[in-house]
């Protein structure tokens, strides 16, 4: 791994973690309930984050689909989703794309790192590595929204640990 790529790296580890903290103990009908019309519920953010995580790998240059892909397809709130798969789906997802994720964490090199990215995220580093840097901190800001949301349906805080 690129010694650049090592502190998103951590980041990209302690997520996985913390997304499968903020799912531990929640079943279907408590993920799909939202705490208000304004607020979207824990499956519509969960789904958004493993489809995130699966565009990640894509702009690391890794083969990925996202299994929620066309489910997401014309999805932007918690109101367009009809039928949300079942945390259990969505757990797995996530387990699968974080294999494929360390492999491409694995596979940088320092001129990839440097390319220039066809996105235009809210950064100023224009980079591959600053896509790298922002999809981690959207990824990181719902993790917190989850955390929330969590306590919101009764449940436990999330735990670091």
């Amino acid at each position: 791994m690129h010694a650049r790529l090592e502190p998103l790296h951590e980041i990209a580890v302690l997520n996985h973690r913390l997304f499968l903290n903020c799912l531990e103990d929640l079943d279907d009908a408590a993920a799909r309930r939202r705490p208000s019309d304004d607020v979207n519920h824990i499956a519509f953010i969960a789904l958004h984050v493993v489809d995130a995580r699966y565009f990640l790998v894509r702009q690391m240059g890794g083969r990925a689909v996202s299994p929620f892909a066309e489910l997401l397809k014309d999805v932007n709130r918690a109101a367009d989703l009809r039928d949300p798969p079942s945390v259990e789906a969505i757990r797995r997802a996530w387990c699968a794309v974080e294999a494929k994720l360390e492999r491409r964490f694995a596979a940088q090199t320092r001129e990839g790192l440097r390319k220039r990215s066809r996105l235009r995220f809210p950064v100023g580093d224009r980079t591959v590595l600053g896509s790298v840097a922002f999809l981690l901190q959207h990824e990181s800001y719902h993790v917190g929204q989850l955390a929330l949301l969590r306590k919101c349906a009764g449940l436990g805080p999330m735990a670091y640990a």
